[in-house]
């Protein structure tokens, strides 16, 4: 006897009826959800096929409420995001994503898990004092130049002497150490000052030399006094990016496809985009942009794990906003997933699930 028609008799032994599909919940088990996942610093980080942060144990306490299995569908970035959204290859996109204006035009948004904002950072030096400030004048191409010109004064220095050691010993002695060092003197003399009263240059050659030492004395002190000036300038406006009003006109890193991005094109800033926060950290250290904007608590971490250093948070949060889920327009999703937004608030799961992640960050 099969087990279904033992199922049919039992049921009618104790005078019941039986329904149909009614094993079908059973057997195929809670609905599975696509949701879309882009690489977000401590929120989404992907090692593998297995995303994991802030945002997918947020889900993972959102999926046990709502009781839905999770397929995860790796997207490359937030703007990707959004697209995945509107092609119907998610069903829900974990962000979290800034809940503004347009994207409430192209699709559904939860209810605001967090609300948060934006930060600059910016390459800060931290030694002080005046060997620190002696450091700063230095520069790779200064060094070059100072490199070239001690050697063409050693070997001009060894020429003058070796000219003028015969006819003029008075200015120039014979004796080779005492001699160069004296040419040598000369002809530093004549670069700062134009001249050395106590010594004079009697032969051709030697005149030869000291002429080229005059004419190119003066723009040897005019590339030193442009090099100096340039790196000193360099060294004040590095520091002068101490919030967002002092980004206009500066190239700023921004994750790709981001609101951030835009928000920093309105406010006069030369956006440069990566595709990863951390990506922008590595330009902003090799000196490719003067500041880094992304979301708050992203940068937070960025700047305290350690991988960056030298790169430090600058100004107030500025251009606040709240933070949420992405659904396809219309989604029956919606309703649900609001309840279960509101739950985590309320009961405190979503704090302690940030806390467990971020720390403690006022």
């Amino acid at each position: 006897m099969t087990v279904a028609r033992l199922a049919c008799l039992t049921c009618g032994l104790l005078g019941m009826t039986p329904v149909a599909g009614a094993a079908e919940p059973a057997a195929n088990g809670p609905p599975t959800l696509r949701v879309g996942a882009a690489p977000m610093i401590a929120a989404v980080e992907w090692t593998g096929d297995r995303p994991s942060g802030v945002m997918i144990d947020t889900w993972a306490n959102l999926a046990d409420r709502l009781d839905v299995r999770t397929e995860y569908v790796r997207i490359a970035t937030p703007g990707d995001l959004c697209d995945a959204l509107l092609d119907g290859r998610v069903d829900v996109a974990l962000g979290p994503l800034a809940i503004t204006e347009e994207r409430e035009k192209k699709f559904d948004l939860t209810h605001p898990l967090f609300h948060s904002g934006l930060r600059v950072a910016v390459r800060q030096r931290t030694s002080t004092g005046i060997l620190a400030a002696l450091g700063s004048l230095l520069s790779w191409r200064l060094v070059q130049l100072l490199a070239a010109v001690v050697g063409l004064v050693l070997l001009s220095g060894h020429l003058l002497w070796w000219f003028e050691r015969d006819g003029n010993e008075r200015s120039f002695p014979r004796a080779y150490p005492r001699g160069v060092w004296e040419a040598i003197w000369w002809i530093a003399s004549v670069i700062v000052t134009g001249g050395c009263d106590d010594k004079h240059v009697d032969s051709p050659r030697g005149r030869g030399i000291a002429f080229l030492w005059m004419i190119g004395g003066i723009g040897l002190i005019a590339t030193f006094t442009s090099l100096l000036t340039a790196t000193m300038t360099a060294e004040r406006v590095a520091g002068t990016i101490r919030g967002p009003r002092d980004l206009v006109g500066r190239t700023v890193g921004c994750q790709r496809r981001s609101p951030m991005a835009d928000t920093m094109r309105q406010r006069g800033a030369v956006v440069a985009e990566y595709d990863t926060l951390r990506a922008a950290a590595d330009a902003l250290a090799l000196g490719m942009v003067e500041a880094v904007v992304g979301e708050h608590q992203q940068m937070m971490v960025l700047v305290t794990e350690g991988k960056h250093p030298g790169i430090a948070l600058v100004g107030p949060l500025f251009e606040s906003f709240d933070c949420g889920l992405g659904l396809p327009p219309g989604s029956p999703l919606r309703e649900r997933l609001n309840a279960a937004v509101l739950g985590i608030r309320e009961d405190g799961s979503f704090d302690r699930i940030r806390d467990r992640w971020l720390g403690r960050h006022d």
